[in-house]
């Protein structure tokens, strides 16, 4: 070995500390097709050690059909920087091991060649294959069972408004204090079924969504319709701010979804809000955008809890609760990915003895 290949063989030392580490199996041969380094990967792979193939043809290694291949890339080497092709490899056990390489020549014409094993990554391929059919049929198995589910719950709370609201009978204040509770426990059962159907609708990509222009005043006032009976039965103070500049600018939207949205942020807010504490809802100019916020004046959220606050089925305890109570995160989910669908993102802020803000930006007419 000349003294030319010593120093380079010494400069090779500099990066022999990272190969090691690979995950992928390395091989580095010299202008005459000799091995001058292989990592522990390759070893591993091949069952030779080290000492066995250092200085070995190159050659000596693959099976006939991978050699023409190999010939093939190398007459490339002239006009690619970089080859990848499949071969497969003879181990000292003679096993033949298919593999995926990807080659490249360096200035002083060695050749550094990084091995795949293809059984490995088509194991994983088949096993991300069978994780989706997986989830696919854990999906509609689910889907089925909530569809089951919102049959029966309907029928119930029928059954259960006709009784509270029939006349034909007394029924005693403790039965009636009963089936109240009841009747709105399968309303919360019913909404519950439709967010886990909403939710799967949307990550299937079966949700349809119906696009048109609306006016911004005309939304906020419809969602303050559906929940100022909610806001008054609880002694709110309630505030509606629209910037005057935006009332009759309208964008481009799925009006229900988009309601939909804004509802369950301020239906979270009422549940977490004392008595004559305060809620704003507030749409402002955000450059080209409309802001909507929802801001109260009570729920804190720690700051370590706000990444996972969007996740579905998360629980998010807030430290200034004292009733023990939890969000459950399905509905947040849903509102994230109704956003998602208007190039939108929820956001949120919160603040110790300050209270949280909702918020997101839409694109202006």
């Amino acid at each position: 070995m000349d003294e030319k290949s010593n120093i380079e063989l010494d400069n090779l030392e500099i990066y022999k500390q990272i190969v090691e580490h690979m995950n992928e199996s390395l091989w580095i041969w010299d202008e005459n097709n000799s091995t001058i380094f292989i990592n522990n990967v390759f070893c591993e792979l091949t069952w030779y050690s080290q000492d066995e193939i250092i200085w070995k043809n190159y050659y000596d290694f693959w099976d006939k059909e991978s050699i023409e291949v190999i010939n093939e890339n190398n007459s490339k080497k002239k006009n690619l920087d970089k080859v990848k092709y499949e071969a497969t490899i003879k181990s000292k056990s003679w096993e033949l091991v298919p593999v995926l390489c990807s080659w490249t020549s360096t200035q002083n014409n060695w050749t550094v060649l990084i091995i795949s094993n293809l059984k490995e990554l088509k194991s994983l391929k088949q096993a991300e294959i069978d994780l989706i059919k997986i989830n696919r049929t854990k999906d509609e198995f689910i889907s089925i069972v909530w569809h089951e589910l919102r049959t029966p719950l309907t029928s119930i709370r029928w059954y259960l408004s006709m009784i509270l609201e029939w006349d034909m009978w007394k029924i005693n204040e403790e039965v009636t204090k009963s089936l109240k509770h009841t009747y709105t426990s399968s309303i919360r059962l019913i909404n519950l079924v439709n967010d886990v159907l909403s939710i799967g609708k949307i990550e299937s990509g079966k949700m349809e969504f119906y696009m048109k222009d609306i006016k911004i005043k005309d939304l906020a006032k419809s969602v303050y319709r559906d929940i100022h009976l909610e806001i008054e039965k609880k002694w709110i103070w309630f505030n509606l701010d629209i910037d005057s500049n935006l009332e009759f600018i309208e964008i481009n939207t799925d009006k229900d979804k988009l309601k939909q949205v804004l509802l369950n942020l301020l239906t979270n807010a009422l549940k977490f809000t004392k008595e004559w504490w305060n809620i704003t809802f507030k749409i402002s100019k955000n450059s080209s955008k409309a802001r909507f916020e929802i801001i109260d004046t009570w729920v804190w959220i720690p700051k370590d809890k706000l990444d996972i606050l969007f996740n579905k089925f998360s629980q998010v305890e807030s430290s200034m609760q004292r009733q023990n109570t939890s969000w459950l995160g399905l509905w947040l989910a849903i509102s994230k990915s109704v956003l998602k669908e208007f190039n939108s993102e929820i956001k949120v802020e919160s603040e110790l003895d300050v209270g949280s803000n909702f918020y997101f930006d839409l694109e202006l007419k």
